[in-house]
């Protein structure tokens, strides 16, 4: 057994002892389970709970599409409790269906950006005083309300993103689940009590209190509850906020922020700004009263945003706090002693899911020599029974990639490797959206670019490594990316996999064992990156919650606290 001091995470302690329970035909029955590929496995996964509304689906759902082909959405940008229409009017098509036209956003200009940092700051004293009770009760509620009218969002997700009906439902999940563990984290954070060493007589508290300004939201498309959560955790805290969404996200994006003014969240606490995103931090960072950046971006990105804060710090009155995730070249680690069937289902789902696009989606994988002939046959074929195309529909594993900017990625990719041993796909078409194959590629060269830079797309290259290169390779995979998001390893002695955890403590935040380096779909797990993959503050957790609050320490002394009776 695994010894409980080492870096052995508690879920797979917990799973080991499980499975120090299970024995003979039972221990086999589970890992089936666990390893079948997805498109045989959607039967066998947990059955998630039917929400209220999914009667009569795909009825609903169809009538929804043809409301919003006949009448696009229009999103307006938010300021305080005003709608304001600008002539930078961004259009939001469908990627798999390229000439469906599904919203309309106004973009704000550098005038409106800065009313609204005006709005932020004329609503922060209100809402800093709220008590955590009342906020908590509005973010309850909004996810109550979100739920029970979700086909709408569900329609966007799969308009506007192309995820499957399966991948957006899960979204969802994901943005309430996170939406109600927020809300039940500060209830516990607001009832912890300090103890302060010091003289009877001196009483301290401590308090939770907000940032000292404003703070600004960068929202990638990838997630609507990612996107959600980088605007809502400052707001939970007592922060105001501008959310700036990207284009692809922002027609789902507006549809959880008129939610949550439905719940009861005062105007121009959240101010919904969707701009250019270049215009947006020139403004921001302008402000006098610019107290964070909560976003997901490029490292490259990344470091414009510190040089442009660090280059204007002396105007600000305290020190912005940036956080950032930004992508990892994330990695499947296989060792002989792997089962085939986990590895390669968890590999599929890891580096085609949503088309490869995931900050933490499947970047490279190595494999040992003695077991590539099995998952290499075993990989293909069920790579290529993957069904791409329209996600609205049922059978559809995987839709379009979003945008030009991905797509024109994965055509450089496929002339690049055009002399490489492909194993499958190499197709990039646009005629209607903008489809890619599912590729594979095999790797010869251990120290290829293609194992360490990051890219965004439904491409997996593999390095197939000799047995007895073992400890080389395990070497080469910790340190061969300057990128630390996520990672899997794969093996059955417990002896390799707390050696695996060790050798690979610092190249990924998110190490996981013998389960796909996305996670788990059914749960909430805290996320986030370190090296330049971001700044890991670990979103999903009360950590996160805590960057986003700026603690105030109340310390009073009374002279006679308990005066004797007379």
């Amino acid at each position: 057994m695994l010894n409980l001091r080492s870096l052995a995470p508690a879920r797979c302690v917990a799973r080991i002892r499980r499975l120090a329970n299970i024995t003979g035909e039972a221990r086999d029955t589970l890992g089936k389970e666990k390893s079948l590929p997805k498109g045989d496995s959607q039967s066998e996964q947990p059955k998630e709970e039917v929400p209220r509304g999914r009667k009569n689906e795909k009825v609903l759902l169809s009538h929804i599409i043809q409301d919003i082909q006949r009448k696009p959405l229009e999103v307006p940008t938010l300021i305080g409790d005003e709608h304001e229409y600008t002539m930078d009017n961004q259009r939001v098509s469908s990627p798999h269906q390229l000439t469906t036209i599904l919203a309309q956003v106004y973009y704000a200009n550098r005038k409106q950006i800065e009313r609204a940092i005006t709005s932020a700051l004329a609503a922060q004293n209100t809402w800093s005083l709220v008590p955590t009770p009342q906020r908590v009760a509005i973010w309850r509620r909004a996810a109550d309300l979100i739920e029970e009218d979700q086909s709408r969002l569900l329609v966007f997700l799969v308009l506007s993103l192309s995820k499957t009906l399966d991948d957006a439902r899960r979204d969802i999940k994901r943005l309430l689940r996170s939406l109600r563990a927020n809300a039940d984290y500060l209830e516990h954070l607001s009832e912890l009590r300090f103890e302060i060493q010091g003289d009877m007589n001196v009483f301290p508290s401590f308090h939770l209190r907000p940032m000292d300004g404003f703070v600004a939201a960068l929202a990638p498309f990838e997630s609507v509850a990612l996107s959600a959560s980088l605007a809502l955790c400052p707001a939970l805290m007592g922060n105001t906020v501008l959310w700036n969404p990207s284009l692809e996200v922002a027609p789902a994006s507006f549809l959880i922020h008129r939610a949550f003014l439905e719940a009861g969240l005062p105007a121009g606490v959240i101010n919904f700004v969707p701009a250019n995103k270049r215009l947006f931090l020139d403004t921001i960072t302008d402000a006098v009263h610019f107290a964070g950046l909560n976003c997901q971006c490029s490292a490259s990105e990344y470091r414009h945003m510190h040089k442009m804060v660090g280059d204007k710090l002396e105007r600000y009155i305290c020190f912005p706090r940036l956080v950032a995730e930004c992508p990892g070249q994330n990695f499947h680690f296989v060792h002989a002693s792997a089962k085939v069937e986990t590895v390669v289902s968890a590999s599929v789902q890891a580096a085609f899911g949503y088309a490869g696009q995931y900050a933490n989606s499947l970047s490279r994988m190595y494999v040992p020599s003695s077991l590539w002939p099995k998952i290499r046959d075993q990989l293909v074929e069920t790579t290529n029974r993957l069904h791409i195309g329209d996600p609205i529909e049922p059978t559809t594993d995987m839709g379009a990639v979003i945008n030009v900017e991905v797509f024109r990625q994965m055509q450089k990719m496929m002339e690049r490797t055009e002399n490489r041993e492909r194993l499958c796909g190499g197709i990039c078409d646009d005629s209607k959206g903008r489809f890619v194959n599912p590729t594979i590629v095999r790797v010869d060269d251990p120290l290829d670019p293609l194992l360490c830079e990051p890219f965004v797309g439904p491409f997996l290259p593999v390095f197939v490594y000799p047995d007895d290169s073992f400890a080389d390779v395990l070497k080469l995979t910790a340190n061969q990316s300057r990128y630390a998001l996520s990672g899997s390893i794969f093996a059955k002695p417990d002896e390799v996999i707390l050696h695996c955890l060790n050798k690979l403590r610092m190249s990924a935040s998110n190490l996981y064992v013998n389960e796909r380096c996305t996670g788990n779909n059914f749960g909430l797990t805290p996320f986030g990156g370190n090296r330049l993959s971001g700044t890991n503050d670990k979103s999903g957790s009360a950590y996160f919650l805590m960057r986003w609050s700026s603690p105030l320490l109340i310390e009073e002394t009374v002279e006679n606290p308990y005066p004797s009776d007379r």
